[in-house]
């Protein structure tokens, strides 16, 4: 039987029987994967280290009635220090959850696979990061490569650069000045084509982070600092833009957000 090898990051799991498991693993060279563990749940497996949550792993598989079998397995990276605080291994499941949705079975995603394990990294170690910040930057990059990307650099209307008070239309992947948006809402008043219209007030520096963290280098995106309250304001457009694109929550959103 053919077999594969590849590396993949084990972003979800689902327990079934007594010591049996199945994965969701996203590859660079395939995108996301179902990989059955059977029997990878006992002690006396020599694929547990490999097959646990956040785990980035070598991989060699083979494929039988559309499942991914394991033959052989060796961990790269644990980020074990996720599991050393629920607010971070809260934070990491809903990451994991974005990565999952946002990638394509059979298509490779160099790009999101660099941006998650980047992410789980920071998270893992940075230990001087705002949790918010972790994942409001994680959101924006996220849905930015995976074709949600935003235009911020002017006025989407008038290519007003500076000196103006800007809003991002969410729904739209565009910011407008506080002008254009004034003539916007007056035709939306007029014209209702059943689409929701979701304008939020961004300041310069929140302007300014975002187009950073969507035009940096791959291991740069996170290097960036706001004021606590601008940071409150830039997590919450990036989750509003990334929710609202998706257009769908997560249950391990919810539970993080239990725990703030």
């Amino acid at each position: 039987m053919e077999q594969i090898r590849v590396r993949g990051l084990v972003v979800r799991e689902t327990q079934t029987g007594e010591y049996d498991k199945i994965l969701t693993v996203i590859t660079e060279e395939m995108g996301r994967i179902s990989v059955s563990g059977k029997g990878v749940r006992s002690l006396k497996s020599k694929h547990m280290p490999a097959t646990q949550l956040f785990c980035y792993s070598s991989f060699v598989l083979r494929k039988s009635h559309g499942y991914f079998y394991i033959s052989d397995s060796a961990l790269i990276e644990s980020f074990f220090d996720l599991r050393l605080d629920l607010n971070k291994l809260a934070l990491a499941s809903y990451l994991c959850d974005v990565a999952a949705e946002m990638a394509v079975e059979g298509v490779g995603d160099e790009e999101l696979m660099q941006l998650t394990l980047n992410t789980l990294y920071a998270l893992a170690n940075r230990k001087q990061l705002a949790l918010s910040q972790v994942k409001a930057a994680f959101e924006l990059r996220c849905a930015s490569i995976e074709g949600f990307r935003p235009n911020l650099a002017a006025c989407d209307m008038c290519n007003a650069a500076e000196n103006k008070k800007f809003y991002m239309d969410v729904m739209n992947g565009r910011i407008l000045c506080g002008d254009c948006l004034r003539n916007v809402r007056h035709t939306d008043d007029l014209v209702d084509d059943g689409t929701a219209h979701i304008y939020l007030r961004l300041t310069p520096a929140v302007l300014a982070a975002m187009q950073y963290t969507i035009h940096s280098p791959a291991n740069r995106y996170l290097s960036f600092t706001l004021p606590e309250d601008e940071m409150k304001l830039y997590a919450s457009v990036c989750e509003k833009y990334l929710l609202n694109h998706i257009e769908h929550g997560f249950y391990s959103l919810e539970f993080y957000k239990s725990l703030l």
